[in-house]
């Protein structure tokens, strides 16, 4: 007993395993064995059993590296459809619009504030500050142009 153990350690994984195969193949031969077969008749059994166990693992382990591929590729497609080249300029786009709306508002509001100082009446305004209303519509029109413009970019970025 202790002459296989020394025997079993001293061989390779591959080789123990192909061991493995060789006892499994011969007690199933032995235990499929009819009355009158021969030894020799046996370990021919066994021996197209140990091929056969042999060639069925070749090909699940081929099955298996088929699988393994195929849900890498499911992966990487999906991750590829969900985050898809052509939505991010669409989305970065979206946003970037979203972003310029918000400053024409506010140039708009602006604009207004600037075209409200039109409505101060002269006995509020100092002597020396009848330039102040003509200030105040000029960077009206100058908010109102950039508020504009800025609309227009929008709707570009949309389209």
């Amino acid at each position: 007993m202790s002459n296989k153990n020394h025997q079993d350690q001293s061989l390779s994984f591959e080789a123990q395993a192909a061991q493995a195969i060789k006892d499994e193949a011969m007690k199933i031969a032995k235990a499929g064995q009819t009355p009158g077969q021969t030894k020799k008749e046996t370990q021919l059994i066994a021996q197209g059993i140990a091929k056969g166990i042999e060639s069925y693992k070749k090909q699940e382990k081929i099955k298996a590296r088929e699988r393994s591929k195929n849900e890498k590729k499911k992966k990487v497609g999906s991750v590829a459809s969900s985050t898809d080249v052509t939505d991010k300029p669409k989305a970065a786009s979206g946003r970037l619009s979203k972003v310029i709306k918000y400053i024409v508002n506010f140039l708009g509001l602006l604009s207004f504030a600037h075209f409200s100082v039109i409505f101060i009446p002269k006995q509020v305004l100092e002597t020396n500050a009848h330039w102040l209303p003509i200030i105040g519509i000029s960077l009206g029109i100058v908010y109102l142009m950039a508020a504009f413009m800025g609309l227009r970019i929008a709707k570009n970025l949309r389209n």
